[in-house]
């Protein structure tokens, strides 16, 4: 059945069969979003590449990590708006012109855009899983290895981190005696279990490390005692801090992040909107925004 059509004084223009045209375009909606996908993806690698460039191991370590991140994360905000742009533009343009009154329109062109956003962020968020997932695995098969390789040698130490604990538990040992390196490696030993996750040495555990320090730098028993309380102490405040950064890290990264989705998603939708006046304009020759 032919469409009849309106032109009303606010040029909106009105059709009966609205209901047949304005039907979501999922074709449409997956193009767009795989293009602000794969503009993003782009800008993102270019960025990363060119950032890298523009710096050194000794820049960052001097203190100007903090400022190459918050240029990262503003540039990341860019690359992310400009794909999302693209993708709004290019959903706004397929879905196509059609007879329907102006708000209708923005309606349609406006879910499109955010439909759009949706499945470009769902697809992004999977290829990250899998690459965690694939980068955890790898992970754990290293330090399988790892294990394997400290349990055929009990002499040495798996973390540097522990070892450098131990040397302070063992300074002004005499590395003549041959119980020491033994007595360093059980020492390690204990730090590892006793001080997991922020837990605390055990009694026995405690007079353990301090019967070794006492026996092989020489001092008394009272000043080993103090020495394993001191790294003990200083472990537990090292930890802490560690975990408290990793906080405020992880704090202010989902908070950047939930903002520059937000920002795509506003971006994603208004682009769409604008496509879809484009495409009014070229095929029925109307003003981009001449109807209200």
């Amino acid at each position: 059945m032919p469409a009849t059509t309106v032109l009303t004084d606010d040029a909106t223009v009105i059709s009966e069969d609205t209901a047949e045209r304005s039907r979501f375009s999922w074709p449409a909606a997956f193009a767009g979003a795989f293009a602000a996908t794969a503009v993003t993806f782009l800008l993102v690698t270019l960025g990363a590449g060119v950032g890298l460039s523009l710096t050194s191991t000794p820049a960052l370590l001097s203190g100007s990590a903090p400022t190459f991140l918050t240029l990262g994360a503003v540039y990341f905000l860019a690359a992310q708006a400009f794909g999302f742009a693209v993708g709004g533009y290019v959903v706004g343009r397929l879905i196509g012109p059609a007879i329907e009154t102006s708000k209708e329109e923005e309606f349609r062109s406006g879910t499109h855009g955010f439909v759009t956003w949706a499945l470009a962020v769902v697809a992004t968020a999977t290829m990250l899983a899998i690459s965690g997932l694939a980068l955890t695995g790898a992970a754990s098969n290293a330090g399988a290895t790892m294990a394997a390789s400290a349990s055929a040698d009990g002499t040495k130490l798996t973390s540097l981190t522990t070892g450098y604990w131990v040397d302070m538990l063992f300074r002004g040992a005499s590395e003549s005696r041959q119980a020491t390196v033994a007595d360093r490696a059980e020492a390690g030993r204990i730090l590892n279990v006793g001080l997991a996750n922020g837990g605390k040495l055990a009694g026995d555990d405690h007079d353990r490390l301090a019967t070794l320090v006492s026996r092989d730098t020489g001092v008394s028993r009272d000043d080993a005692s103090t020495r394993v309380d001191e790294v003990q102490s200083r472990i537990r405040n090292s930890e802490m801090q560690a975990a408290e950064t990793a906080r405020k890290v992880t704090r202010n990264a989902a908070l950047w992040a939930a903002f520059a989705l937000l920002f795509g998603a506003i971006v994603s939708i208004f682009a769409a909107i604008a496509a879809r006046h484009e495409d009014d304009r070229v095929t029925f020759g109307l003003p981009a925004r001449g109807r209200m």
